[in-house]
Formats: structure tokens, sequence, C-alpha cells
């Protein structure tokens, strides 16, 4: 075997720093998309509220038939936003207003939430099951086990106090509570994910004021709060709280 020489660590590098320029340039292309979408939606209502507040064009009618459009161009929107969460909020906004939509049409004669409601629990338990076999992969991926958690809560309660070092977490409360502790834990690394996933639950979640907090959490009929006092010193690390939260609540603490 060949020696490892510095021009192979300054390639590396090389290469890695041109993975994340693309990367980079992909979310400035999705996020550009996704305000161009909202913004001509934007600009598309106001036109039409002033051609009918002017007189020029009797936009009522028209707004009446065709605000399940709406919907659909706002989904399409957070088909390209870069968080968890929204790809799926966005196909079911999709699918909402192209129904409604064929509903006013009388193209279809079955009520909207006959099919609406019922899809959407088909939805949350698909992706209660992926994240159970992604968890699983995860974990089967790294070395120490015992440094990544993972719990699930369904109509009852987990607590979790981790003593070795944290590596990652994916909570899982549906109807029921997780409360993980990390007050007087260490990171292993400087960066920690916690995935989290919340319907009609909660989640507590208690980190040093010395780790810097980033929350991607979608909400939809719930929220997200980060109670933390600041800190007075950075340690370094950064945790990341990423996931869903349905009708529920996810708790940042010190």
């Amino acid at each position: 075997m060949f020696p490892h020489s510095p021009r192979d660590d300054s390639r590396d590098v090389e290469r890695a720093a041109r993975r994340m320029a693309r990367r980079a340039a992909r979310r400035a292309g999705r996020s550009a998309i996704h305000s161009v979408l909202i913004g001509g939606l934007i600009v598309t209502f106001g036109l039409s509220l002033l051609a009918n507040n002017l007189g020029l064009a009797d936009m009522s009618s028209i707004l009446r038939r065709l605000w399940p459009f709406a919907l659909v161009v706002v989904g399409v929107a957070k088909l390209f936003v870069d968080r968890p969460g929204s790809q799926f909020w966005g196909l079911v906004m999709i699918f909402g207003g192209l129904w409604i939509y064929a509903d006013q049409r009388d193209w279809i004669h079955v009520p909207f939430w006959a099919v609406f409601g019922p899809t959407v629990l088909v939805l949350l338990g698909v992706m209660v099951v992926w994240r159970a076999f992604s968890t699983a992969s995860a974990r089967a991926d790294s070395a120490e086990t015992s440094a990544y958690i993972s719990t699930s809560a369904i109509m009852s309660g987990s607590e979790h106090r981790p003593v070795t070092p944290f590596e990652g977490a994916t909570l899982n409360a549906i109807m029921g509570g997780v409360k993980l502790d990390l007050s007087h834990a260490e990171m292993k690394g400087d960066t920690a994910t916690i995935d989290v996933f919340a319907v009609m639950g909660g989640i507590e979640i208690y980190a040093p004021r010395d780790w810097e907090v980033t929350s991607n959490v979608v909400a939809f009929m719930g929220a997200t709060v980060d109670e933390r006092r600041p800190g007075q010193l950075s340690a370094g690390k950064t945790l990341i709280v990423r996931g869903f939260v349905m009708m529920g609540g996810v708790e940042i603490k010190d």
C-alpha cells in the first residue's frame, strides 16, 4: 500500500468543499423558487382585489372558483423547502387543493373530509413506520449504539438520562410524553441531532446552557418552545432538533 501524503489530504478537503458549495447552491435555488411562487401568489391576489375594487372586473366569483389553486401553489412551494416535514405537507396541500376544486366542479361525488382525514392518518402512520426503520438503520451503522437513544411513548411516558457521551436521539410521542435530560451529559463530537415526532403528545428536552440549539421542527397545530436561559460561555457544541409536531409540543429547557 502507498503512504498517505499531504497532497491527498488537500485533495480530500477540496472535494469536500466543492460538495458543500454544490449543496449550498441547491439550497439557495430551492429557496429562490419557494420565494418566487409565494410572492407571485401574493401579487396575483393583490391585483385581483385591486381590479375588483376599481370595478375593472368581477373577481369575486373567479376567486371563489379558483382559490383551491392557492393551496396547490403553496404546496408546490413547500416542496422546495429544505426542512423536515415540508415535502409531506406540500403534498397534502396539493392533494387537498385539487380535491376541493374537483368537488366544486362536480367531477367527484365523495365528501372531501371523508377522504382527506383518513388519508392524513394513513400518511402519518407511514411516517412512523419509516422513522422506525430509518432509526434502526442509523443505529446499526453506529459502533456505539448505547450513545444513541431511541424511544417511543404511545399513550404512555418515557424518561431518559444518558450517562455515556451523547451521540443523538430519536424521540416519538403519540398521545404520550417523552423526557430527555441532557443537562449533565457530554456530547460525542461537536454536533448531535435529535429527531422528534409528536402527535397529540409532548417532548421535553433538557440541554446545557452552553450548547447551541438549532430548532428545525415543523409544527401543525402545535409549537416548539426554547425556554432556556442564555449561557455566558459557549462550549462549541451544537444540538440540532428537527422533526414534526401535530397537536402537540416540543419544549427545550435547561
